[in-house]
């Protein structure tokens, strides 16, 4: 019985629901810490190399374990070098980090929507992160778009916006509410804050722009800048002369495009509307004076960063890195776009012969006294309008602006200098050799936009002190003008903003634009045309990006490793190779004509800024010519070059030539059309910028002597009235004395 009850009792416990299960905590085991970090490696274009990719190796805690030197197993990314794939490489210190380096001709793809990572004995723990790739073609979309409607619009704001939102959305995988907000508090706001750049160089260079604005408010309405263009008309007689004075302080102020550009641009506007020069004209004329001279400049602020990516490619080469500056000097001959531009302007000014819309733009100039076109965004509300103060001298724009070009060039060495000295000081810390201290070292060092700004700022200052020191303006009309100079810029604020967002839009990690066109526009080539190619590639780039440093930096690993890898297969590894250096002047000269042509392109905006001219008609003038430039760069510089013909034969007598040939016959005289215009509406023509000299010259010195003979009669009666009321209150004296 005994037996029976315990047998019983024995299966009921066995029977109970928690008899016989383990426990929750050994029966669901919480889940293994991750054993990897991913980090997200943005946006991914289809078929086209990212950036990098980074994976970070945890220990239990989910903290970087340092120990982990190994292999894993990684799926969703491939390496190719020079075109054949290669074996993934190990962790150092528990990061891998996959880099695409053009220079070492190893590119990373991702080849997947998801990339996974677990160690090769645990596939239990696989990390798995996804990623956003989108078809390369529409990384070309918002670039296009902002040019297409620019066009169909004749309004860049809205072009500018519409593609900026355009990428946003892309970016977004097709939700337009989420591409609006990223537009306006992302895209738009991070060019102002710019949080992943310390120097705040977008801030430095919109506030540069508004304090130079005011520098020129204060200067017009104290009327320094009428007294300066006065005292410059006996320079500036015709409109030729007008043209080369502008060419010749383009290539005066060569020490930075940004400064080059609202120096000459605002000095010169008041002079070329003197002489019925249009502004589209004006526009080209500084433009074209502003990053070609810089570029090509021994001591600019291009120096630095152009002599930079040489020298890093050279050494991740092997090559001789002693030899960069060297290079660097021999390929100023073969930046064929950049010194073809400079002689270009010289033969429109001299022959004074125009073609396509600047041509258009110039007759309506001189036919209807219109510098800038009917309905455009700056045909009104010019800083010179108004009227001049009683009170006026060219040293209200004479101080002002020599102060403010001292204060760069005094800037760019001060800031150049302290920084050379740091950087020694730490390459004593760390052995490594002392930099010699020359001046386009010290003026490639230095902080730019930094110095900039604060000139700029300083020149208002100093234009406002000039006024009030002449009497030329009260305390409140100098403030007054100072505050509707810097209002003056806003236009061209936005438009920058809304260009850098674009451009932000197109970088790498984001749309990568220009990494698709490279990707997709590499052949097989003779080494023979790898300069030509390179040109028209790094004008391609500049042109959706507009900027030439980001197409400099892209290409120039890219053209430098391709061209020393074909010369090396000829047994021709020398670093200053012709090919070698044509194939670097090719980067330089083609990121600046693609820079030339793009509306959103910063230098072009600043010039439109500087010029009160309308942006599109700027660009639209603009683009036959630099079209013109390119075409005789290649058919008569890269080309040839590629070919084995001197860059003095190919360079010199033959591109100079065939421009003087084109714009002599296939351009016409703006003037000689405005006068068949004026006779057949029966007005009085124009007289002849292109006359005489000794009869402008007799025609000025005729009314310099009927305003001296005005002046002296207005003189004589206002001494004779005043004698008359002198004699008048005397003989009142008298007789109140008889009384």
């Amino acid at each position: 019985m005994k037996t029976f009850s315990a047998s019983c009792l024995l299966l009921l416990l066995l029977a109970h629901p928690a008899c016989g299960q383990v426990p929750a905590a050994e029966r669901n085991p919480p889940p293994l810490p991750p054993q990897f970090r991913i980090l997200d490696p943005g946006v991914v274009i289809s078929g086209v190399p990212v950036s990098k990719v980074v994976i970070e190796a945890l220990d239990p805690d989910g903290q970087l374990d340092t120990n982990f030197n190994d292999r894993a197993m990684i799926e969703g990314i491939i390496i190719r070098t020079a075109g054949k794939p290669k074996a993934i490489p190990p962790f150092q210190n528990g990061i891998l980090t996959l880099t695409t380096d053009f220079a070492r001709e190893t590119k990373v793809y991702v080849e997947s929507n998801k990339i996974s990572v677990h160690r090769l004995k645990q596939p239990q723990r696989t990390v798995v992160l996804s990623v956003v790739r989108i078809s390369g073609l529409l990384s070309l979309l918002p670039p296009l778009l902002a040019i297409g409607v620019a066009v169909w619009l004749r309004n860049v704001i809205v072009a500018l916006f519409a593609s900026v939102w355009v990428g946003a959305i892309i970016l977004a995988r097709g939700n337009f509410y989420a591409g609006f907000v990223r537009t306006l508090d992302t895209y738009l706001l991070n060019q102002l804050t710019q949080p992943n750049d310390p120097a705040h160089s977008h801030l430095l260079i919109i506030l540069f722009t508004m304090f130079l604005g005011a520098t020129i408010g204060v200067m017009s309405a104290s009327g320094g800048t009428h007294a300066l263009v006065d005292s410059m008309s006996r320079f500036t007689r015709t409109r030729q002369r007008g043209q080369l004075m502008t060419w010749c302080l383009g290539m005066v102020v060569f020490f930075d495009d940004y400064a080059n550009t609202m120096l000459v641009g605002t000095t010169m506007r008041p002079v070329t509307d003197r002489l019925k020069i249009s502004r589209e004209k004006l526009s080209f004329l500084v433009d074209s004076t502003a990053a070609p001279v810089a570029g090509l400049a021994l001591i600019s602020t291009w120096v630095g960063f152009e002599l930079g990516q040489i020298q890093d490619t050279y050494t991740i080469l092997g090559l001789d890195s002693q030899s960069v500056y060297e290079v660097f000097l021999f390929s100023i001959p073969f930046r064929f776009y950049a010194v073809y531009l400079l002689v270009f302007v010289a033969l429109i000014a001299i022959v004074g012969h125009d073609y396509g819309p600047m041509l258009k733009a110039e007759i309506r100039t001189l036919v209807y006294d219109q510098p800038a076109a009917p309905g455009s965004a700056v045909a009104v509300n010019d800083s010179q309008a108004g009227d001049l103060p009683d009170r006026s001298t060219a040293f209200n724009a004479i101080i002002p602006l020599v102060g403010l070009v001292a204060l760069v060039l005094l800037g760019l060495w001060f800031s150049g200098s302290r920084l050379l000295d740091i950087a020694n000081a730490q390459a004593v810390a760390s052995g490594q050799p002392v930099l010699e201290k020359t001046i386009w070292r010290v003026i490639a060092l230095s902080e730019s936009n930094r110095v900039l700004f604060f000139a700029s700022f300083t020149a208002s200052l100093v234009a406002m002190a000039t006024a009030l020191l002449f009497k030329s303006l009260t305390l409140q009309q100098a403030v007054e003008a100072w505050l509707s100079g810097a209002k003056s810029m806003f236009l061209a604020v936005v438009i920058l903003i809304l260009a850098w967002a674009l451009a932000d839009i197109c970088q790498a990690g984001q749309l990568n634009t220009a990494g698709f066109l490279v990707e997709h526009t590499q052949q097989t080539l003779a080494v023979q045309w790898v300069p030509a190619v390179v040109f028209i590639l790094a004008g391609v780039i500049s042109l959706a990006t507009g900027s030439s440093f980001t197409t400099m930096g892209l290409l120039m690993p890219l053209a430098i490793t391709i061209t020393h890898s074909k010369l090396a297969l000829l047994n021709q590894g020398d670093p200053s190779h012709h090919l070698m250096v044509a194939s670097i002047g090719a980067v330089l000269s083609g990121a600046i004509f693609g820079d030339h042509c793009s509306p959103i392109s910063d230098t072009t905006v600043l010039s439109s800024a500087a010029t009160n001219c309308d942006h599109l008609d700027h660009v639209g003038t603009q683009v036959p010519y630099a079209l013109t430039v390119a075409g005789v760069s290649l058919l008569f510089g890269y080309i040839p070059i590629g070919f084995g013909y001197s860059f003095l034969v190919a360079l010199l007598p033959m591109g100079a030539i065939v421009m003087l040939l084109i714009i002599q016959f296939y351009g016409r005289s703006a003037e000689t059309q405005a006068n068949i215009i004026l006779a057949e509406i029966g007005e009085a023509t124009p007289e002849s910028s292109d006359a005489d000299d000794d009869s402008e010259e007799a025609k000025e010195d005729e009314e310099k002597r009927q305003r001296r003979l005005e002046r002296e009669a207005a003189e004589a009666a206002e001494a004779e009235a005043k004698a008359q009321a002198e004699e008048e209150e005397s003989s009142e004296d008298d007789e109140g004395g008889k009384y």
